[in-house]
């Protein structure tokens, strides 16, 4: 097993246990304990991240969310290149990110599909329903973009945002030509089939967004699966839950432990590997552009705390974006008489519980 699946695995089995340290929780009146243990907040656990997911929604939707419609379009690596990337994850996912990115500029740019610089959010997710390497990327893009001039908005012509054949080629010969140049030998080693087949390229629109937002949300500072029940079978082996894509029905498969494990560790990301990436106006290298756009559909701008203090013409001409609370969870409630509990000790990891919990209160 690879040195980072197992530091993965190893916080994982440790999240929500008395190794991370906790709290002690007593009852006023009867006299009940209660731990709460600490999270590990892995972005591969499937218990933790939830609230970090929501403050990240919270943030974007006040930032990229414009009036205007927006399409999801997906990028999946052709299978026969899928081994590669499995073997070299950071580079591999690199040049997914830099191709399929320049592919959907190169076309909106084009004064024959749409003559205007697009915005983009991309999310890497590597899995499909059964856990199996996928590796894709969503984007989602307005539908439209800053004309080259910078000064009109030039919206998408139709219900489509660009043609998915031309963007496919694209994208395939991109990558032909990053790979051939940053990995040679690997290159050499591929088999030349996969230059001439069509690559897999996908456009939806999504209305306004806020739901295809709120769908990629979850998957941020999660990894292949949320918290799901999972069934151990007589035999040994685990049900594993999913929904089939094809009818939208519940499904199964029944696995064995080790192949659960298996599929579920080769999504583990490269240590410090962001699967979220900004590009075109949406960068935070080009907030003016961005702005500008926003001032093209009578939008406030975003400004930062010392540009909202240098600037004070009142408070309806811009936009401030508040971070979002961190309220503390609320105690626990005694489960004799459901009242709530008081917290009476803490520990860190390392540190045994044993002597908080012998301590009077």
């Amino acid at each position: 097993m690879p040195a980072r699946q197992r530091e993965v695995l190893e916080c994982i089995l440790r999240c929500r246990t008395p190794a991370l340290g906790g709290q002690l929780f007593a009852c006023p009146d009867c006299g009940a304990h209660h731990f709460r243990y600490h999270s590990c907040n892995d972005r591969h656990c499937p218990l933790c991240g939830q609230t970090d997911a929501d403050a990240w929604l919270v943030r974007q939707e006040s930032r990229l969310l414009l009036p205007t419609s927006y399409f999801l379009v997906t990028f999946t690596l052709p299978e026969a290149l899928r081994q590669w990337m499995r073997s070299h994850p950071r580079a591999g996912y690199d040049l997914l990110f830099q191709t399929s990115a320049q592919a959907l500029q190169d076309l909106g740019r084009n004064p024959k599909r749409m003559g205007a610089s697009l915005a983009m959010l991309g999310i890497l997710h590597t899995w499909s329903r059964t856990l199996i390497y996928h590796p894709h990327i969503h984007y989602l893009v307005p539908g439209g973009g800053l004309s080259l001039d910078q000064r009109q908005w030039v919206p998408a012509k139709g219900k489509f945002l660009l043609p998915v054949f031309p963007l496919s080629d694209h994208f395939r010969h991109l990558f032909y030509q990053a790979l051939q140049k940053h990995h040679p030998d690997e290159w050499r080693g591929l088999p030349g089939k996969i230059w001439k087949q069509r690559w897999v390229v996908h456009s939806q629109a999504v209305g306004s967004g806020q739901q295809a937002l709120q769908y990629l949300s979850r998957y941020i500072f999660k990894t292949a699966t949320g918290n799901r029940p999972l069934i151990r079978l007589p035999d040994g082996r685990v049900r594993w839950p999913y929904r089939d894509s094809a009818t939208g029905q519940p499904a199964h498969q029944n696995l064995t432990p080790e192949e659960l494990l298996r599929r579920f560790l080769q999504h583990v990301l490269p240590s410090g590997y962001h699967r979220v990436r900004l590009f075109g106006w949406f960068h935070p290298a080009s907030r003016k552009k961005l702005n500008r756009v926003r001032a093209l559909f009578r939008e406030p701008p975003l400004l930062s705390q010392p540009e909202q203090q240098a600037w004070q013409p009142g408070e309806e001409l811009f936009q401030k974006i508040d971070p979002p609370e961190n309220k503390p969870a609320p105690p626990p409630q005694c489960p004799r008489c459901k009242k709530p509990m008081l917290l009476i000790g803490v520990w860190r990891a390392g540190e045994s519980p044993l002597a908080i919990a012998r301590a009077p209160p």
